[in-house]
């Protein structure tokens, strides 16, 4: 019996990502391995991984909004209720996983070929200051303060989320982010080092700051 339980876990974890294939159009990528310890992917899995819960935040985030606009103002149109603050939500929601989905998709482990750097999300910025910052000063650990064309190439800062890494720089367009492939994630409190100078996108609702980084070590 200890023995049959692994192929029926196997088994119902490949019927499960079927199902997801189907119905939500995620494709994981060639199995690479199956033994008593799970069902491992080819490296693309961890970025699609990432990328469907940072997916989910976004629309359970939107749910929560919807429902609780409902409970105030029943005759108001939905997408007259959507704030600024609102969007701002689901945006950060969209970029950040949990800290289980962190470490499971993190790039830079295992295979020499898992990419080390790319592209996120480290913030909003305007009128003079950061709405938000998604980068932490190695010396303090408080976010960054310096305006976004004050942070040099070449330094080094930590994550102050989990972060979904993305293999370009995003267009402003419809597809936004979403137009780029997930390599997988940055867990929160892991250095990093600016590889650009950070490219502001103005998304009528914020300014959102992109910059390519790399991993910095332990």
């Amino acid at each position: 019996m200890e023995l049959a339980k692994y192929p029926i876990i196997v088994m119902t974890i490949l019927v499960a990502l079927i199902i997801a294939k189907w119905t939500l159009g995620i494709s994981f990528g060639a199995v690479a391995e199956i033994s008593s310890g799970g069902v491992k992917f080819a490296q693309e899995a961890p970025g699609k991984l990432a990328d469907l819960e940072g997916r989910l935040n976004g629309a359970i985030r939107e749910i929560e909004q919807l429902k609780a606009s409902n409970l105030k103002d029943s005759g108001t149109p939905p997408e007259a209720k959507v704030t600024k603050a609102d969007r701002v939500a689901v945006f950060a929601a969209q970029q950040t996983v949990s800290d289980q989905t962190a470490e499971i998709a993190k790039i830079g482990s295992g295979s020499g070929a898992s990419p080390k750097k790319g592209f996120v999300w480290i913030g909003d910025f305007g009128a003079g200051r950061w709405d938000r910052a998604e980068l932490a000063s190695l010396q303090t650990g408080q976010p960054v303060t310096d305006a976004p064309d004050q942070l040099r190439v070449g330094t080094e800062y930590r994550a102050l989320s989990n972060m979904i890494v993305r293999e370009g720089l995003p267009a402003s367009d419809a597809e936004y982010f979403r137009g780029r492939k997930s390599l997988g994630t940055i867990p929160r409190g892991t250095k990093l080092r600016l590889a650009g100078k950070p490219v502001g996108i103005d998304r009528q609702y914020a300014v959102q700051y992109w910059a390519e980084i790399e991993l910095a070590g332990s």
